[in-house]
């Protein structure tokens, strides 16, 4: 995933950042409604040209704000449903004084 370089204008750079990384939330809130586990990663290797070059990314005008990694839990679907979870809300919720 990707987000526009804007040289000169860090405030719009900035935003556009933010707002590919709403996306990439909300792409993985998505998933995980369907059963779909993901792990969004960053890292060194990501910000490599060989990176960019074997991906596609033109460096001069985009870099790469991660890579999210998708599948199926062992068993399919039936295993990651999150309607399947034994705790509730206010097992798990706590108040502070």
């Amino acid at each position: 995933v990707t987000t526009k370089i804007s040289p000169g204008d860090p405030e719009t750079e900035q935003e556009d950042f933010k707002s590919v990384s709403c996306a990439i939330q909300n792409l993985m809130l998505s998933m995980w409604s369907e059963g779909i586990g993901t792990k969004w990663t960053s890292g060194p290797v990501q910000k490599t040209q060989e990176f960019a070059d074997i991906c596609g990314v033109d460096t001069t005008k985009e870099r790469v704000v991660g890579c999210v990694w998708y599948g199926y839990a062992t068993g399919g679907a039936r295993y990651a449903d999150p309607r399947r979870r034994k705790k509730t809300v206010k097992d798990v919720l706590s108040h502070l004084p």
